[in-house]
């Protein structure tokens, strides 16, 4: 991307998206190391980050463009991947909103000129992942879960990591039919859990289009996966190989 690109979901939001952003980075870094990174006075950052004041377009373009050279995006999540020794270290890691809309930023760009309709969390565990992304994309959320009633779900069977029978359910109305739908997982780990919901997508006569997962254990080949089932794009942020 150029210095004055955004991301092309987004652009026509530039001035939002940057107090959003901005808003994001607060969680990471000082007002004092803002000021001095972006040129901007304590003050302003504070109404933009609070919401009080709008940055004008040039402004907006300026602040993504610095944020971008001083890659302030990638050093705050990579700083937060460093804290991971364990399973247990991603919960206090994600449980962060700053951390997941900074995710949601990113991701956005990893999909820049793709159109959809809905985000599908999965499993259940992700769906604070899947709403953050489609409250930044403005559109709809569904979450897998284990608590909707077969009669009235979408349902599909797996095997989980001790070969016990599972499954992911998500209502029958909880997704657009002949919908478009990104897919969304803090943890990447099984790719029978995987091949579920994209299963579960097809059966309500959706297409999957890509993947956004944070995490990932390196033990599968995770783009030949979704190679073969037609999914081209997807974003990996960290791939982690921890004691399950």
């Amino acid at each position: 991307m150029s210095e004055i690109e955004e991301p092309q979901v987004l652009r026509r939001d530039i001035k939002v998206l940057t107090m959003k952003l901005l808003s994001a980075l607060k969680e990471f870094y000082t007002f004092k190391e803002l000021e001095e990174m972006l040129g901007l006075p304590y003050q302003v950052l504070w109404r933009y980050t609070n919401f009080l004041t709008t940055p004008e377009e040039g402004t907006a373009r300026r602040i993504l463009r610095l944020i971008r050279e001083k890659r302030l995006i990638e050093s705050a999540l990579e700083r937060n991947f460093e804290r991971i020794k364990s399973v247990s270290d991603i919960w206090e890691v994600v449980k962060n909103i700053g951390f997941l809309d900074l995710i949601a930023f990113e991701a956005m760009e990893a999909l820049e000129g793709v159109e959809f309709d809905a985000v599908l969390a999965f499993p259940e565990e992700s769906g604070v992942l899947g709403a953050v992304i489609a409250h930044w994309a403005r559109s709809d959320v569904c979450v897998t879960s284990r608590l909707v009633s077969i009669g009235e779900a979408l349902v599909e069977y797996y095997r989980d990591s001790s070969l016990s029978l599972n499954f992911l359910a998500i209502s029958k109305n909880c997704l657009p039919r002949k919908g478009r739908v990104v897919l969304a997982t803090l943890m990447l780990h099984n790719r029978e859990v995987l091949e579920a919901s994209i299963a579960l997508v097809k059966k309500n006569s959706s297409t999957p289009i890509a993947l956004i997962a944070v995490f990932a254990y390196p033990g599968e080949n995770w783009e030949e996966v979704l190679r073969n089932r037609g999914i081209a794009r997807y974003r990996v942020f960290k791939y982690v190989n921890l004691p399950r």
